[in-house]
């Protein structure tokens, strides 16, 4: 198992998200490990998009989020390492294998205009429309 400081690593997380070359976004996605969630405390690594590649830093979590961060994605060391060595598109079959756990912190709308929708669409995350 992946210890949370590998699995955090700002410079993997940043070479991996350049490699997807992702497009620029106003918020932020979150990554944190089960262990740190469930214990309300650690750190968490935060990326979005911008026009020169990836953002990415380690923040401290005390059981809340910065205003920026619009999704989070909450997963054990394992399946973190995993998505780090093989992109995002390993996140779809994480979710449905119950390894990740992606939480909204924005309604669609707001996910939107920030410009991280399509992540929610890549990642095969539905959001019931009433």
């Amino acid at each position: 198992m992946e210890t949370a400081v590998e699995v955090l690593d700002c410079t993997a997380w940043k070479a991996m998200l350049d490699r997807e070359g992702l497009a620029a976004a106003e918020a932020s996605v979150g990554v944190l490990t089960k262990d740190d969630f469930s214990a309300r405390s650690g750190r968490v690594l935060v990326w979005r998009g911008t026009a020169s590649g990836a953002s990415v830093a380690l923040r401290d979590f005390r059981g809340d989020f910065d205003a920026d961060v619009a999704m989070l994605l909450v997963a054990d060391g394992d399946a973190l390492a995993t998505v780090l060595e093989q992109g995002l598109g390993e996140v779809p079959q994480l979710v449905r294998r119950g390894r990740l756990h992606p939480y909204m912190l924005r309604s669609l709308d707001g996910l939107e205009a920030a410009g991280l929708a399509d992540f929610v669409e890549d990642f095969g995350l539905v959001f019931p429309r009433h």
